[in-house]
């Protein structure tokens, strides 16, 4: 591309100013040639897909700072580009070369750029023919031969183009290499370029994305920090200057202007400090520093490989030195007294050297255990070789295939021809003769039986069945099989062959070495854990059994057996709790679960991308779920963002810098995610990707204001009326049972069908907190025993699979407001070992609703909490309502039982409030049945009526005059009764 000569005729002198006019249209053209949704392709620049970012580091491009801070970034590599680098054309014209056209490089340049001096850092533009190099900096801003700038220095400046090193005069502080200075000869004064020729300025954008912190945008703030703040930068710990720091609110992330211009790397190689690649954790986090011995608490380089943690400035710390306190040079190791071995390559197994090792786990090569332990080990991948194994013939001659020769090959899915194994096995015998006979190494030296006989097992003998079936096995070992099995022809019994077949004794060795802790070797011991022992698992923080276990006491590091024998992997991929790779920790650290929001102080998995730990137990959280405390499916989030936030099942506050569960449609409902987990709270159904249902829960459908037609009663409309009556039994609510009074209700205009408008309104599906599905509305008329209060009734239920509850208790939500706690709500919360005592009966009770109040002690029963508050009764003209207890030194007696009252408890009065009425006595056990309705026996039909005539019958039953409300005739007589249903159902 060639520059027009009216703009710029080439035998005008070259100024700063035309140079830059002369090339800006040349930095215009972009040479990416892909863009789409997934990022940008630029492969002169970096080989990988980039995405659209602004940060205010340097630019891996020119390596140089730029006023607008937009650009790509790759996230893998940590690679930023400047958009203005980014769009450079391959091909340009410059001023300061104008005979040759100069090409975009990223190698093959002579270090230096030949405008400024400074060493090139990635890309640059070369002309080979005359060996000259510009940077990309220098391409779009060449720096003036001479400067005149006042604030910076009373004399002009002359660019001195000799690489020279220098101190500079600016008092920058930065120590470079040799480069051309701007220099004052009368002052005798260097400055570098950068420190006093500014092209353009630097303007900090108020919002920046940054690699360390790729969840929320990081806000320019100046002045004061946040009171939640520590008032230090959470890469580098320094404090804060209050003039200008970034900072992310939800989640407390504070940077200073150093870490955002020049954030640490995110991965090191090749270091004095240790042998293996480290890796920047960018978070809050307690350690111990391996190689100073010193606490930190925050952002430590580690080591994936083995367990390894260095403060930032201990990354330089020398390798061998001179002390004034010892004659001899001293030299820094790890951990003292470690020493290597030679390594093995087995080319059949691994790719890698091995180290010699011993381990308990299945082997990576035959996918079994083996009672020797000796193998080798590649602690880059985690791979473990039995040494039999590695040892193994590369040709044998097998009796299972006694024609042809079997050599030792790799293969990763073929399957065993002998036992029908497939999984974990890594290397094979396998026929030269293309036959397809594949031998697993496991069955090459242990050949199972074609038929056994073992007693102890089975008391028949088990023949081999060569056949591939899905199966389960018999032994109750909690596996599912598939493959080959060991079957009983007799009692139609199988088995897997593992499960009945143990050629060697597998005997625990005395001593190995383990993966997760390669210091030491762990020893086995027996009995208690040493008393300076926690007492549980390193790994998994499972109590230790006392029959067996690992131990190393340098270390204070214990594992049980089964982590001994199946460690949790290494690294996991394509989780549901998280997008990227994480990487097991194996140390004791103190933290904070960003699934879950609860600490943790052992092992977690980590994400090394973007600052995320996570309990092993918070792998498997779901994403969508329905929980029986919400209408709504909740969704789980990394970072749930609502301050100030309160869980909606056990109600307490929620940390809302971690993850949790909450509602797209109510923004302020969020769940801690063990609670939203919970199995009396979830059902254990993820819902990602299942369409949501669409069942109309509408109970009835608005014919009018006053008419609505209700799905229970379909023949006919009904109509609203308002107040209702004063209080007439014969005028029930077919839903809950109970009598119209004081209360408003739809009547059938055609027949004596009523529903109190506050039932008429209950969906036809629900949740419920007693229960973690979801219940149906049933209106058919039949018996059932409430699971809430215990109550039965014949109305309106709800139920799911044999969980019923009547309507009362069943359209029980949070929060609860009762008259009784008018103060505060109540909730339902998540049951403790303690069984609490109703506030209104005074029984102890497992299920109640309480009030969240810390000086609060208040709760209630079902059975209480649905209590009607004005009830009729013969005992008295007017309506009796419910009292709440009070205190009193004299004796209170019931007017219906004629039998003592406990005043705290709660009670039905009258309107002058001189009597005590037991709230049995008044409502009675038949309350929730419609009279006129009938209850079908074993022998005989009941029919449900007013216990209103002058005279109070006589039960059948318990003899005792009827004093209930409500009770029950057989059908056909004319004397039989039953006071209560209990008595119904001892006659039977």
């Amino acid at each position: 591309m060639g520059l027009s000569s009216k703009w710029f005729p080439l035998d005008t002198p070259a100024t700063p100013e035309r140079i830059r006019m002369a090339c800006f249209d040349e930095f215009t053209c972009p040479f990416y040639t892909t863009m789409d949704s997934e990022g940008v392709l630029m492969p002169l620049v970096h080989e990988h897909l980039m995405m659209p970012w602004n940060d205010l580091r340097k630019g891996d491009c020119c390596g140089l700072l730029e006023a607008i801070s937009t650009g790509y970034y790759c996230k893998s590599c940590d690679f930023f580009v400047h958009k203005k680098c980014g769009e450079s054309s391959e091909f340009i014209k410059h001023p300061s070369h104008p005979d040759h056209t100069l090409q975009l490089r990223s190698e093959g340049c002579n270090n230096c750029c030949n405008l400024c001096g400074r060493i090139i850092k990635d890309l640059f533009y070369r002309c080979d023919l005359c060996d000259f190099d510009v940077d990309l900096h220098c391409a779009k801003n060449p720096p003036p031969e001479v400067i005149d700038i006042p604030e910076t220095h009373h004399h002009k400046l002359n660019l001195h183009k000799e690489l020279i090193q220098f101190n500079c005069d600016a008092k920058c502080g930065k120590i470079t290499g040799a480069e051309f200075p701007y220099v004052c000869y009368e002052c005798q004064l260097l400055f570098h370029v950068d420190c006093v020729w500014r092209p353009s300025e630097l303007k900090h954008p108020s919002e920046v994305n940054h690699s360390y912190h790729s969840l929320h945008p990081l806000k320019l703030l100046t002045g004061q920090l946040p009171d939640n703040s520590d008032g230090k930068c959470r890469l580098c710990a320094r404090n804060i200057d209050e003039r200008l720091f970034y900072h992310c609110s939800p989640c407390n992330f504070t940077l200073d202007m150093r870490c955002v211009l020049n954030p640490p790397q995110q991965s090191l190689l090749n270091l004095n400090a240790h042998d293996h690649q480290l890796t920047l954790l960018p978070r809050l986090f307690s350690f111990t520093c391996n190689a100073c011995g010193l606490d930190g608490d925050r952002s430590p380089y580690i080591c994936v490989q083995c367990d390894f943690m260095i403060h930032q400035g201990c990354l330089d710390l020398p390798r061998v030195i001179n002390i004034d306190r010892h004659e001899l040079r001293v030299s820094r190791t790890s951990v003292p007294g470690v020493v290597n071995s030679k390594g093995v390559l087995l080319p059949v197994f691994h790719k890698h050297l091995m180290m010699p090792w011993n381990d308990l786990r299945k082997g990576d090569c035959c996918g079994s255990l083996e009672s020797d332990t000796d193998g080798f080990y590649c602690k880059s991948c985690d791979f473990f070789v039995h040494k039999k194994c590695g040892e193994s013939f590369e040709f044998i001659k097998h009796p299972s295939h006694p024609d042809y020769s079997l050599q030792l090959r790799s293969y990763r899915t073929k399957t065993c021809n002998f036992c029908g194994r497939w999984e974990g096995m890594n290397a094979w015998y396998r026929c030269m003769n293309h036959c397809d006979f594949h031998l697993d190494l496991y069955c090459a030296r242990y050949p199972p039986p074609e038929v056994i006989d073992i007693s102890e097992t089975h008391h028949h003998k088990l023949t081999l069945l060569k056949e591939h079936i899905e199966f389960d096995c018999d032994a109750k070992c909690g596996m599912v099989g598939y493959g080959f099995s060991y079957k009983c022809p007799e009692c139609d019994l199988s088995f897997h062959v593992d499960c009945v077949w143990h050629p060697p004794e597998v005997n625990h060795p005395l001593e190995v070495n383990h993966s997760y802790h390669p210091w030491h070797p762990l020893k086995l011991h027996t009995g208690q854990p040493p008393d300076y022992s926690d007492g549980t698992c390193r790994l998994c923080a499972r109590k230790i059994d006392d029959r067996l276990f690992y131990h190393c006491s340098l270390c204070n590091f214990t594992l049980d057996l089964r982590c001994v024998l199946n460690p949790p992997p290494q690294s996991l991929l394509n989780l549901k709790a998280h997008d990227h790779q994480l990487t097991l920790l194996p140390r004791l650290r103190s933290f904070t679960c960003n699934a879950c929001g609860l600490s943790g102080d052992r092992s977690p998995y980590i994400c090394l991308q973007c600052d995320f730990m996570i309990h092993q137990d918070c792998l498997d959280l779901p994403r969508l779920i329905n929980i029986n405390r919400h209408d709504h499916r909740i969704s789980r989030t990394s970072v749930l963002g609502v301050v100030n936030s309160i869980c909606g099942v056990c109600r307490q506050k929620v940390d809302w810098t971690c993850g949790g569960f909450s509602c797209q449609r109510c923004p302020g409902y969020v769940v801690h995610s063990k609670c939203a987990t919970r199995s009396d709270v979830w059902n254990g159904k993820e819902l990602e990707g299942v369409p949501e249902e669409t069942e109309d829960t509408e109970p009835y459908v608005v014919i009018d204001d006053n008419t609505i037609q209700h799905f229970s009663h379909k023949e006919h409309y009904l109509r609203l009326y308002v107040n209702g009556f004063l209080c007439d039994d014969n005028k029930r609510c077919s839903a809950c049972t109970h009598p119209i009074c004081l209360q408003s209700f739809y009547g059938c205009m055609d027949c004596d069908f009523i529903l109190h408008q506050n039932c008429a309104g209950f969906p036809r599906m629900r949740w419920h907190v007693l229960h973690n599905e979801r219940l149906t509305l049933f209106t058919n008329e039949t018996i059932f025993s409430c699971d809430a209060c215990a109550r039965f009734s014949n109305g309106f239920r709800y139920e799911h699979r044999g969980i019923t509850f009547d309507v009362r208790c069943g359209s029980i939500s949070e929060p609860f407001v009762h008259p009784s706690h008018l103060d505060h709500p109540l909730y339902y919360t998540l049951p403790d070992e303690e069984i609490k005592s109703c506030s209104g009966c005074k029984k102890h009770r497992s299920d109640v609703l309480r009030c969240i109040e810390d000086d609060c002690s208040f709760f209630l029963c079902f059975t209480c909490a649905t209590l009607p508050q004005v009830v009729k009764h013969r005992v008295d003209n007017h309506p009796l309502s419910l009292c709440y207890g009070e205190k009193a030194s004299g004796k209170y007696w019931c007017d219906i039982c004629e039998k003592e009252t406990n005043p705290e408890t709660w009670f039905y009065t009258c309107k002058d409030h001189r009597a005590s009425l037991h709230t049995k006595c008044v409502l009675g056990d038949l309350s929730s049945f419609m009279p006129r309705s009938t209850i079908e026996g074993i022998k005989k039909s009941y029919e449900v009526v007013l216990n209103n005539s002058v005279s109070r019958p006589l039960c059948s039953w318990c003899k005792m005059h009827c004093i209930y409300p409500i009770i029950l005739k057989t059908v056909g007589t004319s004397d039989e009764y039953f006071c209560t249903f209990v008595c119904l159902q001892s006659s039977w």
